[in-house]
């Protein structure tokens, strides 16, 4: 179909606008060979190739400078198709030509200039072998005629090879359609009367139809134009009605003066209508991206919220009513998603995130539903004004629901301090537990105690591992039975255990110590061979009531312990009172050190 528009568009276009026997006036064959080149593979353009350059030949020999210069000016022809392919493609790879300033400025300067430059030189030289005037006249004049005509015509070649004119026509509505066809009557129409009168300078009419057509059909209808104002023109020119001035003496200078009024026509309405085109793709976008972000904040488990300047809610996605438990969110403050407690945190982690708006800021906060407790995580990040300064325009902030990982993570973390065995805290969390209170000693002082079992070993010899794995289970249950919010138990290693009690004096310790102790000589345990295993502890207690480190506090109460091991075991020792915590002494010949 485009080859045999080709081969008429080329034959009317020698045959109409051939002025004086010399080259035509505008020349669209490179415009649409260039055009199917660029949207079939490279496999295909030999035989495209021979089939363009037939048709050329076929043309300038029946309408053109006859059969003795065809086959030559055939092969410039195509040559200049070829070649301005090749650099579109190469220079815009994103063939972009008709949507984007930069793909403009490429075609203007590859089918405007350099492959018309190019196919110029052996161009203008065959010319001027059939015709007076020398070289560079013709080269010039082949340059501006098929420049000008690959301009004026590669927009709509391009779109009816591509595809996307009968696709824009299938899309179009009967209205579209009507208006296209209105527009492009228009622009003939003030055409005609410009061109077809002399005495009014009305040239710049067209422009107003033209611009018109090029902001309501885009590039079609600024395509469309441009062919109707040329066509329009050459037929004044050709018949010398209506088309004179002052200053255009010769038929020449008429010439130049059209090329030229139509290269104007061209740089006004062809970047309008790819502007318009982009605003077409943004705005495309754009619709494209709000559908997907309302699907998004439509089936998102996480609250998406639109915050203003004061951190009020402006917009919420539906998954904010569930998350906050609140009927209504615009205007209320972000910290109705959390605990009252948390509203000054919340106020305060906002204000950072507006001091840093490339930053986000987090928070996880445990917030109480009814009966139960979830957990909430807020991420929110400021947007900037869009005026100078460090303005801030609101916050976007997302929350999520993040119980169920909050209670792996702290299921993880009870699993990673509890000894397998007994059960209890480990010697891990013992440490972390004692640091946290060493800390505030001088303030808060407490009551640390070693508890270690007597002759545990013999235990093990006699009756057995799994024996002893029993008793620890079973002194692990009696510390459990005896646990409260102010006393922490944990297994230390091995057959010892530790106890910090807190708001409790030295009596109230030692009677706590005493209880333990014979809980623990009152269980009535059994080996295998049912004997009675006999199970009793020594304890070591001291009181802490400065800041040390825990090997010192550990110290402490070993000292107590060492003293209680010493003597008849199942009992309690408690440091002597004024001894220094973390500093336990010992005699050496009468001598206390530390």
């Amino acid at each position: 179909m485009l080859a045999i528009a080709f081969f008429a568009i080329t034959s009317l276009t020698i045959a109409l606008t051939r002025f004086g026997g010399g080259l035509a006036l505008v020349w669209f064959g490179t415009a649409i060979l260039a055009a199917v080149l660029v949207t079939l593979p490279r496999s295909r353009w030999p035989r495209i190739l021979w089939l363009f350059g037939a048709l050329s030949a076929l043309a300038t020999s029946l309408f053109g400078f006859g059969l003795h210069m065809a086959l030559q000016l055939a092969l410039v022809n195509v040559f200049e198709g070829y070649l301005v392919a090749r650099l579109l493609i190469a220079w815009r790879p994103q063939r972009d030509w008709l949507e984007s300033v930069g793909g403009l400025v490429v075609l203007f300067i590859a089918g405007g200039l350099v492959g018309p430059a190019l196919a110029a030189i052996p161009g203008g030289l065959l010319v001027s072998l059939s015709m007076p005037g020398d070289w560079p006249g013709h080269a010039l004049d082949w340059l501006a005629a098929h420049g000008l005509g690959t301009l004026l015509a590669f927009p709509i070649a391009f779109l009816a090879a591509s595809g996307a004119l009968a696709a824009s026509i299938t899309r179009a509505s009967s209205a579209a359609i009507v208006e296209s066809v209105v527009h492009a009557a228009l622009v003939g129409l003030v055409t005609a009367l410009v061109f077809l009168q002399h005495d009014r300078p009305l040239l710049f009419l067209p422009i107003v139809p033209l611009l018109f057509a090029a902001f309501r059909r885009g590039r079609v209808g600024a395509s469309l134009g441009l062919l109707t104002i040329a066509s329009i023109a050459v037929v004044s020119l050709a018949t010398g009605i209506g088309f004179s001035h002052a200053a255009l003496d010769t038929f020449g200078d008429k010439v130049l003066f059209l090329q030229f009024y139509l290269a104007v026509l061209l740089l006004l309405a062809l970047p309008v209508s790819i502007v318009l085109k982009q605003q077409e793709l943004l705005y495309t976008q754009l619709d494209e991206k709000k559908a997907l972000e309302g699907l998004i904040a439509d089936h998102s488990d996480d609250a998406l919220l639109n915050l203003d300047a004061d951190g009020r809610i402006r917009l919420s996605s539906p998954a904010g009513i569930r998350l906050s438990g609140q009927a209504e969110l615009t205007g209320r403050p972000l910290a109705v998603f959390f605990d009252p407690l948390d509203e000054t945190l919340v106020r305060n982690t906002l204000a950072k995130a507006g001091a840093d708006p490339g930053a986000t800021c987090v928070i996880e906060r445990a917030v109480s539903r009814g009966e139960e407790q979830v957990w909430l995580e807020a991420r929110m990040r400021a947007v900037p004004s869009a005026g100078a300064g460090r303005e801030i325009a609101g916050f976007a902030v997302t929350i999520r629901d993040v119980t169920a990982s909050k209670q792996a993570e702290l299921r993880a973390l009870r699993e990673a301090d509890t000894d397998a065995l007994t059960g209890l805290p480990n010697r891990r969390a013992l440490l972390r537990h004692l640091e946290a209170r060493l800390e505030h000693a001088a303030h808060r002082p407490f009551m640390f105690a070693i508890v270690d079992l007597d002759h545990f070993k013999c235990v093990n010899d006699t009756y057995g591992h799994d024996a002893g794995d029993r008793v620890l289970r079973e002194v692990a249950a009696v510390m459990c039975r005896m646990s409260a919010p102010d006393r922490f138990f944990a297994r230390l290693g091995g057959d010892e255990f530790a106890l910090i009690a807190e708001r409790v004096g030295i009596e109230e310790a030692n009677a706590l110590c005493e209880e333990l102790r014979a809980a623990i000589a009152a269980l009535e345990l059994t080996g295998p061979d049912g004997a009675a295993i006999p199970t009793t502890a020594s304890v070591g207690l001291a009181r802490i009531d400065e800041p040390c480190s825990a090997s010192r506090a550990l110290q402490a109460a070993d000292g107590p312990l060492y003293a209680a091991k010493s003597g008849d075991r199942d009992r309690v020792e408690i440091a002597p009172a004024g001894e220094e915590p973390g500093f336990p002494r010992r005699s050496f010949g009468g001598i206390w050190a530390a």
